[in-house]
């Protein structure tokens, strides 16, 4: 597939400013925040209200300090909570059908030969599924290691990961939303809304909030994307339901993690 640039010099007409279409105005007292990345500007674009921005790690450790109220968060985060801490938002996701593109294993050797990951620690579930995938689909038992030390493969997520594959098409990608989708049959979550309002009144109006923030962003993706390679990338790449099958695949996601002793027990979650 041919990529084109993620950042070209902006175009005043590819560009939309949330003035111009209706936005969805949380009250300010709601904390929000999400991840700084491509990925997630259709779901916060038109949300009028103030949002944070954190990596994907940073922004779960500060949504469960307490230090926001609701947050675009890696899905581990709510897997890995104790019951009742979040409520998580229905129909409302980012994830993949087939190939995400921008969450992969770039390695250096033969798949089958890979010894030492370097896992980017910016997203946990983005760390579990290349385990799962290394370790229960490809029966590999590779080393893990930090960023900084030399491996035979490494983890990237999110813009970085795109600018990555772009600058180097020649070299080798393990792309994990379609590793998945090959052995599951089934999409790939990677993040969710989690509330964590004690309000449920107030929790379920944020989660209309935000359904209708989503309503306007995908209606809106060719021109909120500023190349063709972003607009492929959001309407090809990218899914934002949170239906039955992704549900399926959740499910199946935390009762692999379980098995391999990854998540002490396969949680339910509460949905709004």
């Amino acid at each position: 597939m041919t990529t084109l640039p993620l950042n070209p010099k902006p175009s005043d007409n590819a560009i939309i400013e949330a003035e111009s279409l209706s936005s969805i105005k949380i009250p300010s007292v709601i904390r929000v925040g999400s991840v700084p990345y491509l990925n997630a500007k259709p779901l916060t674009r038109f949300i009028a209200s103030d949002v944070a921005k954190l990596d994907p790690n940073q922004l779960a450790a500060v949504l469960r300090a307490g230090n926001l109220d609701v947050a675009l968060v890696p899905l581990m985060e709510v897997l890995e909570s104790p019951a009742n801490t979040y409520r998580v938002v229905d129909k409302l996701a980012i994830g993949a059908e087939r190939s995400v593109f921008s969450v992969y294993l770039n390695y250096s050797v033969p798949l089958a030969k890979i010894k030492t990951v370097a896992l980017d620690p910016a997203s946990k579930t983005s760390v579990e599924l290349a385990r799962l995938v290394l370790e229960k689909f490809h029966h590999l038992k590779p080393r893990y290691v930090s960023t900084d030390e030399p491996a035979d493969a490494q983890l990237l997520i999110g813009d970085p990961a795109i600018l990555h594959r772009q600058a180097n098409p020649e070299q080798n990608y393990l792309d994990l939303a379609t590793a998945w989708r090959e052995h599951t049959g089934l999409p790939f979550v990677f993040a969710v809304w989690a509330i964590r309002l004690p309000s449920f009144w107030r929790a379920l109006a944020v989660a209309f909030q935000l359904r209708s923030a989503k309503r306007i962003g995908l209606s809106q993706r060719d021109a909120i994307a500023r190349t063709p390679f972003e607009r492929q990338y959001l309407t090809e790449h990218l899914c934002y339901d949170l239906g039955a099958r992704q549900k399926k695949a959740l499910a199946l996601f935390a009762e692999m993690l379980t098995q391999t002793g990854r998540l002490a027990t396969n949680p339910k979650l509460t949905y709004l």
